[in-house]
C-alpha cells in the first residue's frame, strides 16, 4: 500500500459505483490516457489508471457514459489527491483519488443528473441554484 493513501474516511460526499471509462491530459504531459472509474461523487471520483502520478498532480477530465440512450461525457480539471498502487496479474495498477477543482455550471448540471439517476430510488439532491441559468 503506497503511503500517499489517507487512512482515514475523510468523505465529504457519498460515492456511487460506476464503471465508465475516462481519459485524460496531465499537466506533466499533453498525451492522452486513459483508464476507469472505480466511484464517483459530487466531489470527484476514484479511478484506476496504468500511468504512475504524484499526489497534486492536475489532469484535464472526461468521463464518458450513457444518458438517455445517448453516449456523452462529463469534463472537468480535477486533482489527485491521493493514491495507491495494485499489482494484478504481475501488471502495476494505480488507484488515485481525484477531487474536481473545476466543472462549468454545464458539467456540474450533467454531474448532478448523472448522480440522480445512478442513485438508489433517483433522490440525489439536485442543486437547484446549480441548475437554474443566471
Amino acid at each position: 500500500m503506497d503511503v500517499d493513501k489517507p487512512t482515514a474516511d475523510r468523505r465529504r460526499f457519498y460515492r456511487f459505483p460506476v464503471d465508465y471509462p475516462i481519459s485524460y491530459t496531465s499537466e506533466h504531459s499533453p498525451d492522452i490516457s486513459t483508464g476507469m472509474t472505480v466511484n464517483l461523487s459530487e466531489g470527484g471520483l476514484l479511478a484506476c489508471l496504468f500511468d504512475r502520478m504524484r499526489v497534486g498532480t492536475q489532469l484535464d477530465l472526461e468521463m464518458f457514459y450513457t444518458s438517455e440512450l445517448q453516449f456523452t461525457s462529463l469534463s472537468a480539471q480535477a486533482k489527485i489527491v491521493w493514491k495507491d498502487i495494485t499489482e494484478i496479474r504481475e501488471a502495476i495498477e494505480y488507484q488515485y483519488g481525484i477531487e474536481f477543482i473545476k466543472i462549468n455550471r454545464g458539467e456540474k448540471a450533467k454531474l448532478y443528473k448523472l448522480l440522480d439517476s445512478i442513485s438508489p430510488a433517483n433522490h440525489y439532491p439536485l442543486k437547484e441554484n446549480i441548475l437554474t441559468p443566471k
